[in-house]
């Protein structure tokens, strides 16, 4: 019975990832902790693992209808693959408690930027200079050590950055991200394998709901305009930040 409430839930997840390019994983996580009562750890890493084939399966979805940059993708992921397994690694030596706290803030973080932000029009997409494949570079290993680390695919972090960084449309930005994402996290699953293990059939099974999610999510966020889609997933973000602050001060206060 929990399987199957965890499966559906897992579906959902993949609901919210295939549609917003990011969200699969914070959902995932609580899915495997509180519903089939796996360690915080091996959830952390089976949600990598579990985004690994799910960001592929969404990411060729989207590039079908032509919003995947792939060589942006490429340059993100030169670096950030390797920054995500050395923050795989590094999580292997951080309390449960300060990884949440951190993801919680960076979550909230990215909402406002976006919320702030306003979409750039055509004139000052055509006056903006692209960033350096260094630049780039150097983002990306950032991204990645902390989104390896957290044991997230960080697309909460890396659709604002390639909306904000290199202004590409909230659309096409989702479809990147989910292949970065895709790349990122078995870097991050990598570094969490050295340090932990992971029930293999369970991990696809879970795979299998989530990738059907996100099939479904990338269908039914293709008609809607982009335009009302930006302030929505900013507000999804914010929504999911300040319920982590809120659940790690209760935590904090009742210990």
């Amino acid at each position: 019975m929990d399987l199957v409430l965890a499966g559906g839930l897992a579906f959902l997840a993949g609901v919210t990832f295939g549609i917003f390019g990011a969200g699969g994983s914070i959902l995932l996580v609580p899915i495997l902790v509180y519903v089939l009562g796996l360690p915080v750890k091996v959830s952390l890493g089976m949600a990598l693992l579990i985004l690994v084939l799910t960001g592929g399966i969404a990411a060729l979805a989207h590039a079908r209808s032509g919003h995947v940059h792939w060589r942006l993708a490429l340059q993100w992921c030169a670096l950030g693959i390797v920054g995500a397994y050395a923050g795989g690694r590094a999580a292997e030596f951080m309390p449960s408690e300060a990884l949440l706290a951190m993801f919680a803030l960076i979550v909230l973080g990215s909402s406002l930027a976006m919320l702030r932000r306003s979409a750039p029009t055509v004139r000052e997409r055509a006056l903006r200079v692209a960033p350096s494949f260094l630049r780039i570079g150097l983002v990306g290993l950032g991204l990645g050590f902390v989104t390896g680390m957290i044991g997230v695919g960080g697309g909460f972090l890396l659709v604002p950055a390639l909306v904000l960084l290199c202004g590409v449309e909230l659309k096409p930005a989702i479809g990147t991200s989910l292949l970065i994402i895709c790349v990122n996290s078995l870097g991050g699953f990598l570094g969490f394998a050295a340090h932990a293990r992971f029930p293999f059939v369970l991990t696809m099974i879970m795979a299998a709901f989530s990738a059907g999610g996100s099939l479904a999510g990338e269908r039914i966020g293709k008609p809607l305009p982009a335009h009302r889609l930006r302030p929505a997933f900013a507000v999804f973000l914010l929504l999911l930040g300040a319920v982590m602050v809120v659940e790690n001060a209760i935590d904090l206060i009742l210990r």
